[in-house]
């Protein structure tokens, strides 16, 4: 078991025999994946890669989130070395979440946005109440989804899906998000528990080398074909462009703001 107790919005990691929960829980219910949070992470992560019996991780939020974004005040007066580092540290992170053996699955009780959605991209499965939303709002910002968002949703959805989700910055409600193939799964949030023990069972009622292998072979497969990892280098150059721009700059003081952005 592992608690954070500096960060904004604390880990929690719970294992239980096969099955690993890992919960955010930040301030009012509101979980953001700032610095200290991002750090936590990776001890977890850490953990769990060194427990091969794991076959089942849960990535979960609590009270009125998932995971509602990265800390906008990292982006107030970034410099390109800093900006560098950021985007650097949040592709390799997710990487690192792609890349368990074990199952994973967002559970996604809330909203759901920028790099919280970018986490959940990362899992293999995303199932969410009736309640939440998902997306990548970060143009409204005046910066992109660079965690490895605008790769992996063009890869896995297509680019008429990424354009709709990351050009728009369109938040969509859960149904929706299920029709175009985002979400595998929704339910009424008086199910949710039960949901979630239901699809525990059903994933750990199945053989536990033909998953790992099926997994193994289906992530070889698709980096093979999408060079996922070369996309990250174009992802950073990007994010670079709108930090020298200076709308990044714009966008995140009006979101801090409350204010609607006005684009030099």
């Amino acid at each position: 078991m592992r608690n954070s107790s500096t960060a904004s919005t604390q880990v929690h990691l719970e294992v239980e025999g096969e099955v690993a929960r890992v919960t955010f829980s930040g301030e009012k219910g509101i979980q953001i994946l700032g610095a200290e949070t991002r750090n936590e992470l990776k001890l977890v992560l850490k953990d769990l890669e060194c427990l091969p019996s794991l076959r089942i991780v849960l990535f979960q939020g609590t009270g009125r989130t998932f995971i509602a974004g990265a800390d906008i005040q990292e982006f107030i007066d970034m410099e390109e070395e800093s900006g560098k580092k950021l985007i650097q540290d949040g592709q390799q992170l997710m990487s690192r979440i792609a890349a368990l053996p074990a199952i994973t699955i967002a559970a996604i009780n809330g909203a759901c946005a920028g790099g919280g959605f970018e986490l959940a991209l990362a899992c293999d499965y995303r199932l969410a109440t009736s309640n939440a939303n998902v997306g990548l709002p970060e143009t409204a910002l005046g910066l992109l989804p660079c965690w490895g968002g605008t790769i992996r949703t063009t890869l896995m959805f297509g680019s008429a899906v990424a354009t709709r989700l990351i050009v728009t910055g369109e938040l969509l409600l859960a149904e929706d998000a299920k029709q175009i193939g985002i979400l595998h799964e929704v339910c009424e949030p008086s199910q949710w528990e039960e949901f979630l023990t239901q699809w525990i069972e059903t994933l750990l009622s199945r053989g536990p080398t033909a998953q790992r292998e099926a997994k193994r072979l289906i992530k070889k497969t698709e980096n093979t074909v999408s060079q996922i990892e070369l996309g990250f280098s174009d992802e950073l150059n990007a994010f670079m462009q709108t930090l020298r721009s200076g709308e990044l700059q714009i966008g995140a003081q009006a979101f801090l703001k409350k204010q609607k952005p006005v684009w030099s």
